[in-house]
Formats: C-alpha cells, sequence, structure tokens
C-alpha cells in the first residue's frame, strides 16, 4: 500500500517493494508535483491517478530507488552475483575486460538516466580513430641478443620478468606484445624500454564484430537489470549496431590438407596425433585437449565431446563443459581417426609404463605431454604454427583444421544437419552462414550430376521444339 507525503509543492508517495537482501523493507519513492493552474479538487483526483500509476510501474520493476544504482556499481554487482555463478570463466573474463571501456563511457549514470542514445554515442565512440587503448611494442634484436648474452633460457627470463613464457617467445621473435609485458622485460635488462623495443600505438577504430561484443555484455548486464526489476527496459535493445562482414571460414582445400596429412605421419606422435585427430574430428581446441579416454569407444568408433580445457590469463587452465549445450554431443569417427587413437594410445601406454609412478596423469586425458599431463592449449597452437611455417603449406591454425573438416564434408554432400551436429552448433542455420561458399560449390556439383543423369536431354528437347513446341515452354 503507497503512503503519500505533502512536500513543499509536491507530493512524496512511497510504495513497499519487498525485502532486501539484508532483510530490511525495501520502499520505493517519487515525486509528483502539480500543476500551479489546478484546482484543489483536480489536485486530488491526479495524485490518486499518479499514486496507482506509480503502484503499477514498481510492481513492474520500473521506478523508485533500483535505478538509482549507477551502472558501475551495479555492473560489480551484476558480475559478483550473476556472473561468478552462472558465466564461465572465459565469459567471465572477456566481460570484465570489456567493462573497463563501458564503465568510462556509462558508468557514472544511473540506471534510470540511461537511454538508447547514450548507448548509441558509445557505440559511435568505438568506431572513431584512436579510441584503442592498447600501445603495443615489438622488440629489436637488441633484445634477442641480450638474452643470449645472459644466457637466459626463455622461462627464466619469464620468470625474472613476472611475464608468460609464450610472452617472451613472442617477444624473441618481433612480434607485438603488450607495453606492460615490454616494460617488464626490458626492467629485467636494465634498459630502458625505448632502447629494447619500438612502441606502436595503434589508432585504428575498432571493428564492428568488437563492438557488437561490447554490445553483448552491455545488453547483458541490463537485461539483468531488467530482471531483477531496477528497470522497466533494456535501453541496449534500441541502439544500432554496425553491420557485420559476412564470416568466411579460413580452410584448406583437399589438395592441401591431404598434403597435411602425409607430412604429419613424419612428425613426432606427440603433436602429429592430436593435429591429424582434429582434421579428422572438427572438434574445437579446447574439446580436443579435453578428450577423456572414458569418452572414447575405439570398438565402436564413438566419442563423447562432454567437457573442454581452457586458459585464461592471469587464472590460469581450467576444465569446463563444451561452449554451449549443443555442444554436448557424441559422434561417429572414421576409420582412420580410430587408427590414429589406436596407435596414440599404443605410445601413450608405454610412457606410462616405463615412467611408473612417475606418470602424472590424473583424469585419463587423451592428449598427453610425455610425463601425462594435459598439454597446455597455446602449446598445440605454437607447434602447429611452426610447422606450418617449416613445411610450406597455406597458413592454418586449430580453429582452420575444424573448418577443413566441416568443408570437406560439405563438399561430399553431406547433410547440413549432419555436418551442424558433428560441429556442436545449435542450430543448423549457424553452420550455413559459416560455409556458405563450401554449400554453394556443392549445390553447383549436385546440379552438375543432374545434368550428366540428364545428358542430351536439352537438345533433343531443341530438335523436338519446332514441331511440339507447345510441350517445351
Amino acid at each position: 500500500m503507497a503512503t503519500v507525503e505533502k512536500r513543499g509543492k509536491g507530493y512524496r508517495i512511497t510504495v513497499a517493494a519487498g525485502i532486501g537482501l539484508d532483510g530490511r523493507q525495501i520502499r520505493r519513492r517519487t515525486i509528483w508535483t502539480p500543476d500551479p493552474k489546478m484546482t484543489p479538487r483536480q489536485v486530488e483526483k491526479e495524485l490518486a491517478r499518479q499514486v496507482v500509476k506509480f503502484e503499477e510501474q514498481v510492481k513492474a520493476g520500473g521506478g523508485g530507488d533500483g535505478g538509482n544504482i549507477r551502472f558501475a556499481d551495479f555492473a560489480a554487482r551484476y558480475m559478483e552475483e550473476y556472473g561468478k555463478l552462472y558465466l564461465k570463466p572465459t565469459t567471465l573474463a572477456n566481460y570484465q575486460g570489456c567493462l573497463v571501456r563501458i564503465n568510462q563511457a556509462i558508468g557514472h549514470l544511473r540506471l534510470k538516466d540511461i537511454t538508447p542514445l547514450h548507448i548509441q554515442a558509445f557505440y559511435r565512440n568505438l568506431q572513431e580513430e584512436g579510441v584503442r587503448q592498447k600501445v603495443t611494442a615489438q622488440a629489436t634484436p637488441a633484445l634477442a641478443a641480450w638474452q643470449q648474452g645472459q644466457k637466459l633460457s626463455q622461462a627464466e627470463l619469464a620468470r625474472r620478468a613476472g611475464v608468460s613464457r609464450p610472452t617472451v617467445g613472442q617477444a624473441l621473435k618481433g612480434r607485438p606484445v603488450s607495453l606492460d609485458s615490454a616494460q617488464k622485460l626490458a626492467a629485467v635488462a636494465g634498459q630502458p624500454v625505448g632502447v629494447l623495443f619500438q612502441v606502436q600505438p595503434n589508432t585504428s577504430p575498432l571493428s564492428a564484430a568488437t563492438i557488437h561484443a561490447y554490445h553483448r555484455v552491455l545488453s547483458s548486464i541490463l537485461k539483468r537489470a531488467v530482471r531483477w526489476r531496477c528497470i522497466p527496459a533494456n535501453p541496449a535493445e534500441g541502439a544500432e549496431l554496425p553491420s557485420l562482414a559476412g564470416h568466411s571460414a579460413h580452410y584448406l582445400d583437399e589438395p592441401d590438407a591431404r598434403r597435411m596429412l602425409q607430412l604429419l605421419l613424419s612428425e613426432p606422435i606427440k603433436w602429429a596425433a592430436p593435429v591429424i585427430f582434429d582434421l579428422l574430428s572438427g572438434l574445437r581446441r579446447a574439446e580436443l585437449l579435453g578428450l577423456r579416454w572414458q569418452d572414447v569407444d575405439l570398438d565402436a568408433g564413438l566419442l563423447r565431446v562432454a567437457q573442454s580445457w581452457n586458459y585464461v590469463p592471469g587464472t590460469g587452465t581450467y576444465i569446463s563443459t563444451p561452449k554451449t549445450e549443443g555442444s554436448i554431443r557424441c559422434l561417429r569417427i572414421s576409420t582412420a581417426a580410430v587408427a590414429i587413437l589406436r596407435t596414440y594410445k599404443t605410445w601413450q601406454d608405454g610412457l606410462r609404463s616405463s615412467l611408473g609412478d612417475a606418470w602424472q596423469d590424473t583424469d585419463g586425458r587423451v592428449f598427453t605431454s610425455e610425463m601425462g599431463r594435459p598439454i597446455f592449449p597455446s602449446s598445440l597452437t605454437a607447434w602447429l604454427r611452426k610447422f606450418i611455417r617449416r613445411t610450406g603449406l597455406p597458413p592454418s591454425s586449430v580453429h582452420s583444421l575444424r573448418h577443413t573438416y566441416a568443408s570437406l564434408l560439405l563438399a561430399e554432400r553431406t547433410p547440413l544437419v549432419v555436418v551442424a551436429h558433428n560441429l556442436g552448433h545449435a542450430q543448423a542455420s549457424t553452420t550455413a552462414n559459416i560455409y556458405a561458399h563450401t554449400i554453394q560449390s556443392a549445390e553447383v556439383a549436385a546440379a552438375g550430376i543432374l545434368d550428366r543423369f540428364a545428358d542430351g536431354l536439352a537438345g533433343q528437347g531443341e530438335a523436338n521444339r519446332g514441331e511440339n513446341a507447345q510441350k517445351f515452354i
């Protein structure tokens, strides 16, 4: 029930809105000021209407103190009470990264004051040059010369600088690293960062895909504000987003894929087996490295994708469920894929037997190091990159092996719904959008089959057109 108090020239309307987390009653308040020209009778009638209106608004979740919380404070509460409970660590880390820039733009605004125009202005700013806050640095040959002169291993240099080993590897190869990492490495060498690195500020605008990522974060938080009845509607739903360019999957054609397979057979089985198996199964990298022997039935040629092995900077590696609910799936694998796993298992069993108690396996992972530990995700990526460069194959990543797998199936006119299931896509439309070019090529080939089937029919039709024109339109 609402209470009304006279306050100066206006009226304060108070409505009870349940019990808060602290056990105290939540009260929503608003001020209504009548038009000075209104008669006492008009004020009385309009005040009664305003009371009913505000009660309905509070009941629906709008108005009152809930909308008075600033966005930055609500986002922090969202991360604590929702994000840490329901988002995967990788998603949570991405959200936290996006929130830095979002809070700079609208963190000071109260939820009830945020409009689609505020969000539209934020998205427009993301498309302006100079918006990037990331400054990278590229090492000069002086860094590698200093490291060699000191006879420091990459692992030791990483330990002293407080950065990851892959970061050191990137820097020594002349690839861009963050300015913070460059400063830490330069400090170990006792040199100004400008001596060992070329600082490269990035002034280009953010891509449409990145802006869509910011929108997903912002919309998710505001959607939760609606559900928690802090605001009546999600203002992010009214904002316009830049159009996304068509997603084109990068994959190897069949001759290059065959050549890759042949070359991999001469490589160390530790690395060759997971790469070959990925090419023959289409798993995501995290799914591939999370695979356990208990998930594989070699006799039946079946595997169950039930977990993934992920890495988040600052957090480390962790086991999780696959990317989406639809990604948990059972697959029938080829005879060749089964043969690869059998050969690999024989090699792995030999290592386990020779190491005895030194074997460090904990959960029966399929692909492991020589000591039985899970393979670090970026290690497989780094090995494949070196292999590609060494063999002269077209540029490929672990993820492009997945695209190659899908493209090979579609080229053989495998039903789209089957390919979507094997890839773990929740909807076949996702598969169709990503592999549109391959599907079109398969459709052309399918039409060619019908042309060969009906070979000569078109010519016969032309020959008969004169005397039977009414039958050929």
